[in-house]
């Protein structure tokens, strides 16, 4: 169809210009030769000429009036948030009725706790219950939220003195969201520019703490010492390479890995980051009451004094469910 189409444009072309031919036959302007095609071609030129000086057309704006907003809005059919609910879908979700210690009551039936980490077990405990309900009587509950919008009190600062004296830190600050620990504690340490090497295995908070930092982040391979010295080793030499300006460098790493359960080389690591001048930042949320013969985490496991170390975060939460 394409090809006919072309052939009747061509013939009705080669008509047109032996049209203009005869009028102007033997023509001649300044010398120059006139004949149909130089006609048909000036009109073409002409033509685009025109169309191209134009201008675009567009329809004419006005507000719509009352009634066409009022006939849009009845005729609009907002989409469901949800598909259709099936009998499928009708399901009773089970239901806790004690404490979720190891052994838990779910809709009236005695079944081993699979889904906590109540390491130690102390949900249920009757101290904690007894200090549960004093701290009750006597703050009431409500709303859960940072000391920032709610203010600090005195139940803040105790905390504070007796984690600090348990680990034998200078000072302690507590938060009200351990996963909010790490994306706060690591971007205040490290800014644009400084130097973060990571265990590529570390959780989702940590890996938050490091995007909002927006320092230069390098990963090694998980728990792979020998990785990372690679990469120490490749950052020393770039230093001697190209002078650059000073910053901050830090290891960042959990004490046991929350996606793994793996132990980390602390004694490893203090040694790397003594040799190649790094800091190291520990997170001890899975340890903290855990290892050591007290109780202290990490370092105490490996007989190393807590000063070598950051602690960002230990997530009460984990071990004592308080």
């Amino acid at each position: 169809m394409s090809s006919g189409l072309q052939i009747g444009i061509m013939d009705l072309m080669n008509h047109l210009i032996g049209a203009l031919d005869a009028p102007f036959a033997g023509a001649v302007v300044f010398g120059v030769h006139f004949d149909g095609h130089l006609v048909v071609e000036a009109l073409l030129v002409a033509v685009i000429v025109f169309l191209l000086f134009q201008k675009s057309y567009q329809p004419q704006k006005r507000p719509l009036t009352r009634k066409e907003i009022d006939q849009l809005c009845d005729e609009w059919v907002p989409e469901p948030l949800h598909p259709a609910i099936t009998k499928e879908m009708e399901i009773e979700p089970p239901v806790l009725e004690s404490d979720a210690g190891p052994r838990t009551i779910v809709s009236g039936k005695e079944v081993i706790n699979l889904a906590s980490a109540n390491y130690l077990g102390l949900i249920g405990h009757g101290k904690i219950t007894e200090a549960c309900d004093e701290a009750l009587k006597k703050y009431g509950v409500g709303s859960c939220g940072p000391r920032g919008f709610y203010g600090t009190i005195d139940v803040h600062l105790d905390c504070e003195a007796r984690i600090s004296k348990f680990l034998g830190t200078p000072d302690s600050i507590l938060y009200s969201y351990g996963l909010a620990t790490t994306s706060s504690v690591i971007p205040a340490f490290c800014k644009r520019g400084d130097i973060i090497i990571a265990d590529e295995g570390v959780h989702w908070g940590i890996q938050n703490g490091l995007f909002l930092s927006r320092s230069i982040v390098k990963l090694f391979k998980h728990n792979d010492m020998k990785a990372l010295e690679n990469i120490l080793e490749e950052i020393a030499l770039e230093d001697k390479r190209v002078k650059k300006v000073l910053n901050r460098r830090f290891i960042v790493v959990e004490a046991i890995y929350q996606n793994s359960g793996q132990l980390v080389p602390l004694d490893e690591i203090i040694s790397l980051k003594e040799k190649y001048k790094f800091r190291v930042l520990v997170d001890e949320s899975n340890s903290f009451g855990v290892l050591g013969k007290t109780g202290r985490g990490l370092t105490e496991h490996y007989g190393i004094p807590v000063y070598t170390v950051i602690q960002s975060r230990i997530q009460l939460v984990y071990v004592l469910w308080s």
